[in-house]
């Protein structure tokens, strides 16, 4: 639906597009904090939206966002096909791609055309650990991976986790290669100084202190309960799911078998499961499910076990019955996904009804003035507090904003 929803009103409507339009945005409010977040590409293409199509529009931001998010399965492609990666048994990993960046199980992200973070942050990963196996020696391609990895910090605050994850290829690329350990251990220097750096400059919100793991037994559940998914409940799912990134890495290690394509797929790896790890920690408490918009950051992390799983199929000659487990991934993924499937869309079409309700409630406080429009219950209207929403509704710049279905103008 068109209208705003939830951050959007304050992060992006009052606080981005109503300074532009009245002329008192500053470039520096471009990469102000949102909660523990910068949101800066964010920001950039809510802008860029706002001035192509002249309106404040969530329908339009989520189509972009679909754009933006295919071009994530096409990098990962690219630069296999770019390492001669997908050769033999290898393109089997195509449906377990194709299944978690087409199925609809992340409906927070791509209802929300807010949410574009996510798909920046990803793409930003995926190309710098690209361009970290291609170019592991040449100082302008280290550069590229620098700015990317900043713009991963100025996206979310785990994009922190993205330097790491490239101080980590680069490390494995070293093991190896046993070539340039100066040049390698300066760069890996720099990237956990960048990374700790920034981890520094993330603001502890204590209202969001209730959302954290209290012990490392919840956070430890939490961890597993996010690796199970998509299949779950069952937490010792998680080993079958992330175990073959684990084992195939360190065999291949072993035996000096280490291609560009696993080089890459283990930078994807390390990343998501850091992402795990960082999730398991800032939403542990009592978490009974991964919530749809922390889905999608596993996502690489995913398609990265499966190509592992064919890997060590390649590689482990022995002829030993026991190493067709590793296999156990793809029946349970596949499993996993067409299970939840139901709910996934049960989930959206929920939001759907709810994003109707909320539309006419405030289209009809538009035109009538009357608070009792929006003074309803929880997700039926398109804000948390409706004194809140009330104040922005009021104000003039704010009403122009919105498309005219909804605010009843016929300009911007």
């Amino acid at each position: 639906m068109p209208i705003p929803f939830w951050d959007e009103w304050d992060s992006e409507g009052d606080l981005l597009l109503r300074p532009w339009v009245d002329g008192t945005l500053k470039i520096s409010d471009l990469w102000k904090l949102h909660n523990e977040h910068r949101i800066f590409p964010t920001r950039l293409l809510s802008l860029a939206s706002y001035i192509v199509n002249g309106q404040w529009n969530n329908l339009v931001s989520a189509r972009i966002n679909i754009i933006l998010a295919a071009t994530i399965p096409a990098s990962l492609l690219g630069f296999l096909i770019r390492f001669n990666g997908l050769n033999s048994y290898k393109w089997i990993i195509l449906p377990v791609l194709i299944a978690q960046f087409t199925l609809p199980f992340s409906f927070e992200n791509m209802l929300v055309g807010f949410q574009s973070q996510f798909y920046f942050l990803i793409l930003f990963t995926v190309i710098a650990v690209g361009l970290a196996v291609t170019y592991p020696q040449k100082a302008v391609a280290n550069v590229f991976v620098l700015v990317l990895c900043l713009l991963s910090i100025l996206t979310m605050a785990s994009g922190i986790l993205t330097p790491m994850a490239v101080a980590g290829v680069y490390l494995l690329h070293w093991l190896d290669k046993q070539e340039k350990a100066l040049q390698h251990f300066l760069f890996i220097a720099t990237l956990v100084i960048v990374a700790g750096t920034a981890y520094m400059q993330i603001p502890h919100i204590a209202a969001h202190h209730i959302y954290r793991a209290r012990s490392i037994s919840e956070w430890t559940h939490s961890f597993l309960r996010i690796l199970s998914w998509p299949v779950g409940p069952h937490n010792w799912i998680a080993a079958p799911l992330w175990s073959p990134g684990l084992i195939a890495v360190s065999f291949l290690l072993r035996n000096k078998k280490l291609s560009k394509s696993d080089l890459f797929m283990a930078g994807c790896y390390m990343w998501s499961f850091a992402q795990a790890i960082a999730i398991a920690y800032g939403r542990g408490q009592e978490l009974s499910s991964v919530p749809s918009r922390y889905t999608e950051l596993l996502s690489i992390g995913l398609v990265a076990n499966a190509w592992f799983a064919i890997r060590f199929m390649e590689e482990y000659k022995k002829r030993k019955w026991q190493k067709y487990f590793i296999l156990a991934i793809f029946p349970l993924f596949l499993h996993g996904h067409k299970k939840r499937f139901k709910f996934d869309m049960e989930d959206i079409h929920r939001v759907y009804r709810h994003s109707v309700i909320q539309t006419d409630n405030v289209t009809k406080y538009l035109k009538t003035h009357n608070p009792v429009y929006l003074q309803q219950p929880a997700m039926h209207i398109p804000y948390p507090d409706s004194i809140r929403l009330k104040q922005l509704l009021d104000n003039p710049t704010i009403r122009r904003l919105l498309p005219p279905e909804i605010s009843g103008s016929k300009h911007i």
